[in-house]
């Protein structure tokens, strides 16, 4: 993952993050993450989060690669990687803002969700025009290689 993050959150680490090892509990990382990707998409699509936003999170992942303290700022980088049919796949970098200490990685697809009719639905246009916009780029799925 290369560090090529247009949107940024910042995240003051509070006391209740931590866990009896000292550190910000795994959990809360991931609500780190959900924080800095609901942000993203609100910021970048306009769209309002609560009872709106048509959108299911399908697979995140996350790798730790350095204790959060709670002395520590942690700033977010989020990016769209690509767009399915009916999928927005993102990354997400964490590193400590004091000192640039990368703290962990993250990878998340989401589904475009019609909820009326519970299934999937496609990604709508204007998301694509707008988040290929703001990233600069194409953002189409890549192809599967044998």
């Amino acid at each position: 993952m290369t560090d090529d993050f247009r949107h940024r959150t910042r995240i003051d680490v509070r006391f209740r993050d931590i866990d009896a090892f000292g550190h910000v509990n795994n959990a809360v990382v991931s609500s780190y993450v959900e924080l800095a990707r609901v942000r993203y998409l609100v910021d970048v699509l306009q769209v309002q989060p609560i009872g709106v936003m048509p959108l299911i999170l399908a697979h995140i992942s996350i790798d730790y690669l350095s204790p959060i303290l709670f002395e520590d700022v942690v700033e977010v980088g989020s990016r769209v990687d690509w767009l399915g049919t009916s999928s927005i796949a993102m990354s997400h970098g964490l590193t400590a803002a004091a000192d640039g200490r990368e703290l962990a990685r993250s990878g998340s697809v989401l589904v475009t969700y019609d909820y009326e009719q519970n299934r999937p639905m496609p990604v709508p246009g204007d998301w694509r025009q707008a988040l290929a916009a703001y990233e600069g780029h194409s953002l189409d799925k890549p192809m599967a290689t044998a």
